[in-house]
């Protein structure tokens, strides 16, 4: 959306990925729901944002405050509208259809679109305008002037041994979710998880290098969802969370509601978790009562979210949902999608020519269009004034040199051993249970493995580069996360410190700061 608005603007645009932008990312087969405000469905916005900041979004919204979230929800009804003129269907049998994630009784705000081809649609449109899309490029470092203003970047190819250099008078990031911090709950492989293994928090590292700010990095996130084919997408079932002897968990539905689903996960994330360990588990997904035609749009729908494989495996296996409970899990913890690269309501970063959209800070598809699009409205203004600028050159070489050493190592560490060891770390020091002893143990052994890994990994190839440059990211990423635990002596949803129990009140409405200054690394709260 950035590039598209961007050429739209006059603006030469280019886009990296790190896989093919037509199905990269956690967007790449589709989205559960778009979450948007559309007046003449919704009516008054007040009733609308009052119902919203109960949901799970409630957060990520009180955090940019009151005015970003209107402009934002205005905007979404733009973006829905453009993107269904543009060939992604945004509608269903001729209206739209708001399903999920809601209350009895209250605003339906997440609205349930067609979006298997998204990408697909919206590359097709950044090409119309002549934006250039340099697949299997990894974006690794930002070059900046000797103002400290982005000048460039340098991206590491992921088929090929070659290293590009690209001058630019403004940088957009907008690489998703760091994921491979805490481990993962499926043991049978290191793919069995609900986000791609490639996002390793890349511009989160990349703007912090340069500068940048990243806030709120030590607050878990949980998620629920099928428990042995991990997926995301809960609110796309429509049935009744219940117990082994078909009592419902939560107090809203006893029979399937296909308008709201069964919202007890979302209330409460570890709901399952925790009757699990009760005793009282394990707990179904039941989805009796629901017609055949109500049960084949949900199927519909888990499609368009990219659930095709968990579908075409039920097939395989002769499930027939219509009278087979699905058992679900709480996910293990992960970092969370409101955590990431500090922006304003213009998509700018504290660093000059600097911008993030989607993941980067505030989540999901929905965010994902609107501030990308705001990125390239400011961006659009900064580089008219802008003339390209010099950058430092040695940092491409020291980086090229590090390259070189990861691919002639032989009889190397792989990159995966790596990321077991960054996970088990993260998941027994800076886990459910924090304390100032196991953060600091904890930030040592990371410390201590991650320059293991500098020092032995190695790469047959550049996709293997690519995957051990991702791990020290999250190395990085990981480092941060320990400190800004240490630093916040409270406990706070899932942060628990057990050295501080209680929330400190006066951080109430406040956001967590790291950034660099120099060599130091610096907290702050606003």
């Amino acid at each position: 959306m950035a590039s598209i608005n961007a050429a739209d603007h006059g603006m030469r645009c280019i886009v990296m990925d790190k896989g093919d932008a037509r199905r990269s990312g956690s967007s790449g087969l589709g989205n559960d729901h778009f979450i948007c405000y559309i007046p003449e469905v919704h009516g008054d916005y007040e009733t609308f944002i009052h119902d919203v900041m109960k949901l799970q979004n409630g957060a990520r919204l009180r955090q940019m405050g009151a005015d970003w979230a209107k402009s934002f929800f205005y905007k979404t009804s733009e973006i829905v509208k453009m993107w269904d003129a543009w060939g992604i269907p945004m509608k269903h049998d001729g209206r739209y259809y708001f399903a999920g994630h809601a209350l009895p009784g209250r605003t339906h705000a997440f609205l349930k679109y067609h979006g298997v081809d998204q990408k697909i649609v919206l590359v097709r449109e950044a090409r119309k305008r002549g934006v250039e899309i340099h697949n299997r490029r990894m974006g690794y470092e930002l070059l900046t002037d000797e103002d400290g203003a982005v000048a460039g970047a340098v991206a590491v190819d992921t088929r090929e041994d070659v290293l590009h250099v690209y001058r630019a008078k403004a940088v957009l990031l907008g690489t998703g979710l760091a994921n491979g911090v805490f481990p993962f709950n499926r043991l049978g492989s290191i793919g069995m998880n609900p986000a791609p293994i490639c996002l390793t928090g890349d511009g989160r590292m990349m703007a912090y290098r340069a500068g940048a700010e990243l806030c709120n990095l030590e607050m878990p996130h949980l998620h629920a969802g099928v428990k042995f084919f991990s997926r995301s997408g809960q609110a796309t079932w429509e049935g009744v969370l219940r117990d082994p002897r078909g009592n419902p968990v939560g107090p809203f539905f006893t029979e399937p509601n296909p308008l709201c689903g069964d919202i007890t996960m979302e209330v409460d994330k570890s709901i399952i978790e925790r009757f699990n360990k009760e005793g009282k588990g394990p707990v179904f997904m039941d989805m009796t009562g629901l017609t055949r035609e109500q049960l084949e749009l949900m199927e519909h729908w888990l499609t368009q979210e990219g659930n095709c494989t968990l579908l075409r495996h039920l097939r395989q296996e002769g499930v027939d949902l219509i009278d087979t409970a699905v058992e679900f899990a709480t996910y293990p913890m992960s970092m969370p999608p409101a955590a990431g690269i500090a922006f304003n309501e213009h998509s700018e970063t504290c660093v000059p020519g600097l911008y993030a959209a989607g993941d980067e800070g505030y989540g999901g598809i929905a965010g994902a269009a609107v501030t990308g699009w705001w990125a390239a409205d400011a961006a659009a203004e900064y580089t008219n004034k802008r003339s390209f600028r010099d950058c430092c050159e040695d940092r491409v070489e020291l980086l090229a040199r590090r390259l070189e050493d990861f691919r002639a190592r032989k009889h190397a560490a792989h990159w995966t051993e790596a990321r077991y060891a960054l996970q088990n770390i993260a998941h027994d020091y800076c886990g459910e249970s924090r304390t100032a002893e196991a953060l600091e143990l904890g930030l040592t052994h990371l410390r201590r493995v991650r320059a293991r890994a500098e020092q032995t990994l190695g790469a047959a190839n550049p996709h293997e580069l690519a995957y051990c440059l991702g791990v020290l990211n999250l190395y990085e990423l990981a480092e941060l996360m320990f400190l800004m635990a240490e630093d916040r002596k409270e406990s706070r949803a899932l942060h628990k410190r057990q050295d501080y129990p209680l929330p400190n009140l006066t951080l109430d409405g406040l956001r967590h700061y790291i950034r660099r200054e120099g060599t130091a690394t610096v907290m702050s709260w606003r």
